[in-house]
C-alpha cells in the first residue's frame, strides 16, 4: 500500500543478507537513524546499476560520503516504483511541510541532487 507521506514497510536493519536480497529495481527508500527517525529520502532510477540494491548498500558503506548517513544511518525501508522521480518529490514534500521546511538532515548534508526544486501542497 502507498500512503503518500512515506513508505508503508517496517524498518529493516542492514545486514549484509539483508542488503543483498534488495532487488535491483527501480524505487524510492528512506533512511532512518537509530531512532527510526527519518534522516534521508532517496530514489534509484535507471542510471544506478543494481538499482535499491546498490544505492542502499551504497549508504551503508565505508565510501559514504554524506556525514550525516555515514554516522546515523542505522535503518532503511524501501518501494519499489517506476514513477520513482515523482514519488520521491512528493515523499520530500510531505517530510518538509510536516517538519516547518526543513529537509532531512541526510539530504539537507548532501549535494544538490539531494534537494530538488519542490513545489507546493495543495488540496484538490
Amino acid at each position: 500500500m502507498t500512503t503518500p507521506d512515506r513508505i508503508a514497510k517496517p524498518w529493516q536493519d542492514p545486514g549484509e543478507e539483508t542488503l543483498r536480497q534488495i532487488p535491483g529495481v527501480l524505487g524510492v527508500y528512506e533512511i532512518a537513524d537509530s531512532a527510526g527517525t527519518v534522516i534521508h529520502i532517496g530514489q534509484a532510477g535507471g542510471r544506478e546499476p543494481f538499482g535499491l540494491r546498490s544505492k542502499i548498500s551504497g549508504h551503508f558503506s565505508e565510501t559514504e560520503l554524506n556525514p550525516v548517513l555515514r554516522e546515523r544511518a542505522a535503518r532503511f525501508r524501501w518501494e519499489s516504483n517506476h514513477q520513482y522521480t515523482t514519488r520521491r518529490l512528493e515523499m520530500l514534500m510531505h517530510y518538509v511541510e510536516a517538519h516547518d521546511q526543513q529537509w532531512p538532515p541526510g539530504n539537507a548534508a548532501g549535494t544538490w541532487e539531494d534537494q530538488p526544486t519542490l513545489g507546493r501542497l495543495r488540496r484538490s
